[in-house]
């Protein structure tokens, strides 16, 4: 027997309703609301692209702006949630036909820089799909037992492709392999 490891990256995005049970309203009233501000902040200072949330802590400390820094923290708040019910719902899901689960990362995908650009179709519809916090990045290693009659073969990364995705897709509203890689 031997054991071959697949490093593999996922986006997931939470249903939304398992995650309403845990929160007070909805997480993409968040993202509709950064959404509107970032789309302000453009018109007002004619910047051509839109900024990451972290930037808009930047303002709310200033007074002129109409950022509110409770929304910025419910922002993080929420993300920090849905990493961890994404972490659950994998080791869960997983543990079962993999010998281990290991994370090495998990990334809010809200707080990346948007990939939207302003005057075009639906922007406002893109970025407030982009600023709700309920889709996550997350890379991780998965290790499986083979026999040593298998150790040649290339089919040890696809095969968790395939597995991963079987179990998972189920378990979220959206879940994409954006990348994969025997180690």
């Amino acid at each position: 027997m031997r054991f071959d490891k697949v490093l593999v990256i996922i986006d997931v995005q939470l249903k939304a309703d398992e995650l309403q049970q845990y929160l007070p309203c909805s997480a993409s009233i968040i993202g509709q609301t950064l959404a509107q501000i970032a789309i302000e902040y453009e018109q007002e200072n004619k910047t051509a692209y839109y900024p990451a949330i972290d930037f808009f802590k930047t303002l709310a400390s200033d007074d002129t702006t109409r950022v509110d820094p409770d929304l910025i923290a419910s922002a993080e708040q929420v993300a920090w949630l849905v990493s961890k019910l994404a972490r659950q719902t994998i080791q869960a899901k997983l543990r079962p036909i993999f010998s281990s689960v290991q994370f090495q990362s998990i990334q809010t995908l809200a707080f990346s820089m948007p990939r939207v650009r302003p005057n075009k179709a639906d922007t406002f519809d893109k970025l407030a799909k982009h600023y709700t916090p309920d889709r996550v990045k997350i890379e991780l290693v998965l290790t499986m037992m083979r026999r040593d009659s298998e150790a040649e073969d290339d089919r040890a990364e696809p095969y968790a492709r395939k597995m991963m995705f079987r179990w998972l897709e189920s378990a979220f509203e959206n879940i994409e392999i954006t990348g994969s890689k025997a180690l």
